[in-house]
């Protein structure tokens, strides 16, 4: 497996539900390569006490190298597996998000499983969205000096930090 240069992992962490994630990701036809699937570990992981060991994780690739595939499968993680109720998913760029918003879409809607548990999704321009029937939502937002102020969320997805 391809090992990164620079590698920084929080301490106390003893568990990860990154296999899980990425399992649910394989499930939806997104199959991680190995450093997709340890900096999803590492992002996952959480100390005995239940919370995050990481409050904050970076992911730091070339453009066009697989940081979407990450992305595709936390936002996956976290409607699906995590419980979380409200995930903002944002860009710098409108198209950036939009695309985004399609790809994440596609995986859902081709797999019977994730899709049957679609509430609602919103397709109007700048209020992309999904929202799970049991209440679970991801919003894709572009960045703006006002843009999502007033928000919190349960995750947090900087796209093009």
């Amino acid at each position: 497996m391809q090992q990164p240069r620079l590698l920084t992992v929080p301490r106390g962490a003893i568990s990860s539900s990154g296999a899980e994630a990425a399992e649910l990701a394989a499930s939806a036809g997104l199959h991680l390569d190995g450093w997709q699937r340890l900096a999803l570990d590492v992002a996952l992981g959480e100390r005995a006490d239940g919370r995050w060991a990481a409050f904050e994780v970076g992911v730091c690739v070339n453009r066009q190298n697989g940081k979407g595939g990450i992305l595709e499968a936390r936002e996956l993680a976290g409607l699906y597996l995590l419980g979380e109720e409200l995930l903002i998913h944002s860009a710098h760029q409108f198209d950036t998000s939009l695309e985004a918003f399609r790809r994440l879409l596609a995986l859902i809607e081709q797999t019977p499983e994730l899709d049957r548990r679609v509430e609602r999704i919103v397709r109007s321009h700048g209020e992309e969205g999904i929202t799970l029937k049991g209440g679970n939502r991801i919003r894709f937002r572009t960045r703006t000096k006002a843009g999502g102020r007033g928000f919190s969320c349960d995750c947090l997805l900087l796209d093009e930090a």
